[in-house]
């Protein structure tokens, strides 16, 4: 009977929270709620609920005496004034998308127009914040959406997609129970809020009232210290954000209960590790997109496991696989528009257990010769041989010799780039084989953590391959 009341209880807390309409009234319900708790913590700097709200509510009058309004792209190089211009613009009716670091003038000017957007609110230092109006008129909008996300941008102009409150609040309840968010939680993750990876884990959090930790640094050791420090007992990282923590860590942590992580797949070599330094800490692997929320996910028990084996659909989740080899979701929370069933242009399969093996993005396969070859597959297969620490392997398009392989390689320490090599050819077929093998000291990320594949064209480009 007890267990039912609080199922109950919990039943009509979410649907409370779930009728709050945006982030900024759910921050402000958890401020009046637990107004001392802890909300976030960013290296050294702390805030509570409360002086979260208080953050919130001071940017937010700012924004409204400046009459920003519609659709607005948001500058902000810090994750604590992302956060706050997120919740604030939320606050006063308009439209937050966050911008991903490092873009060039030209760059936003381009969203700017092929989205029409009325301006960029940008945050800097000492707490002062700009609005740039574009001029030009507000879109009208079909759904209630309350902010936009921005795609990856690696083929063009990044677009912006929009989002209701409900389509990512209403999945919360399902989501955090399998990553093993509840109030209690205290929840490391880093890098920018323009990931929507990191946007939803910070938000889910919000929901469950719980805690965020974060460094503006890229320094593991600094992560490592904020993981003791804070008893935190969830992590959140790309994989390429853990091998990096993986090499850094010299001794175990088993104060984490659960490490969720996507968007890149985990070898078995990175598995054992993070099995050894995390030993009291699940591992799930999700597959998830920025289209569609969580997919599916994977509890990764054996280090041997298919790497490339997804893992089930989440509850409510429906998956197919067409006859075109694409991966087809039916759900009911995606970006507003979004024609359902969805599909990404991933492709895989389904084997008997209805578990998703992924084979990568369709722009991603080769064509080499009339044999079709994954990219995600071959880097698989480099990452397991002898003095590879890590690899990536881009397609390479020509039209007078047609599909081509590249790979960028970063050989473990003491390793020679000639025994590499000649371990690529002696360990892989022929066909296999990439046509230039590009040798890096680290593979470069961009601010959301993931590969930065058009860095990876350009050091191409100028290598003449």
């Amino acid at each position: 009977m007890r267990e039912r009341i609080g199922n109950l209880e919990k039943r009509n807390v979410d649907g409370e929270k779930r009728g709050l309409g945006n982030y900024a009234a759910l921050l402000f319900w958890q401020a009046r709620r637990q107004p001392q708790r802890e909300a976030l913590v960013i290296d050294d700097e702390s805030l509570t609920y409360e002086m979260l709200w208080q953050r919130v509510a001071s940017m937010a009058l700012a924004a409204s005496s400046l009459g920003v309004h519609g659709d607005v792209l948001v500058e902000a190089d810090d994750f604590l004034e992302q956060a706050i211009a997120f919740l604030a613009l939320q606050a006063v009716g308009v439209r937050p998308i966050l911008l991903h670091h490092g873009m060039r003038p030209e760059e936003l000017q381009a969203i700017l127009q092929e989205n029409h957007l009325q301006g960029i609110w940008r945050c800097r230092s000492g707490g002062v914040q700009l609005f740039d109006a574009s001029g030009l008129p507000e879109q009208p909008h079909e759904e209630t959406d309350i902010l936009g996300v921005l795609s990856s941008g690696s083929t063009g102009t990044p677009k912006v997609m929009y989002r209701t409150y409900e389509s990512w609040a209403g999945f919360f309840p399902v989501q955090d129970e399998i990553f093993g968010i509840d109030g209690e939680t205290v929840l490391f993750l880093q890098g920018s809020l323009s990931f929507t990876g990191n946007t939803n884990s910070w938000l889910s959090v919000l929901y469950e009232g719980g805690t965020v930790v974060t460094s503006r640094l890229m320094r593991c050791h600094v992560w490592e210290e904020l993981l003791r420090c804070h008893a935190v007992d969830v992590l959140y990282l790309v994989p390429t954000k853990l091998q990096l923590l993986g090499r850094a860590m010299t001794a175990p942590y088993d104060g984490l209960r659960m490490l969720f992580t996507g968007s890149q797949l985990l070898t078995p070599a990175m598995l054992r590790r993070l099995q050894q330094l995390f030993p009291a800490g699940a591992i799930l692997l999700y597959y998830g997109a920025s289209e569609l929320n969580y997919i599916t996910y994977a509890i990764c028990e054996d280090p041997d496991r298919d790497s490339s084996n997804l893992g089930r659909p989440f509850p409510g989740i429906r998956v197919s696989v067409g006859d075109d080899g694409l991966i087809y979701v039916d759900t009911p929370y995606h970006v507003s528009g979004a024609r359902i069933p969805f599909t990404v242009k991933d492709t895989g399969h389904l084997n008997e257990k209805g578990e998703l093996i992924f084979g990568g993005r369709r722009a991603a396969w080769i064509n080499k010769g009339g044999v079709k070859l994954s990219t995600v597959r071959l880097e698989l297969l480099l990452k397991a041989l002898p003095g590879v620490a890590d690899a990536v392997v881009l397609p390479v398009k020509d039209r007078l010799r047609g599909d081509a392989a590249a790979a960028f390689l970063v050989a473990e320490k003491g390793e020679g780039e000639q025994a590499i090599r000649r371990t690529v050819r002696q360990s892989l077929k022929p066909v296999e084989v990439p046509d230039s093998l590009i040798f890096l000291p680290q593979i470069p990320l961009n601010d959301r953590g993931k590969v930065d594949r058009n860095a990876l064209r350009r050091l191409l480009a100028s290598a003449g391959a």
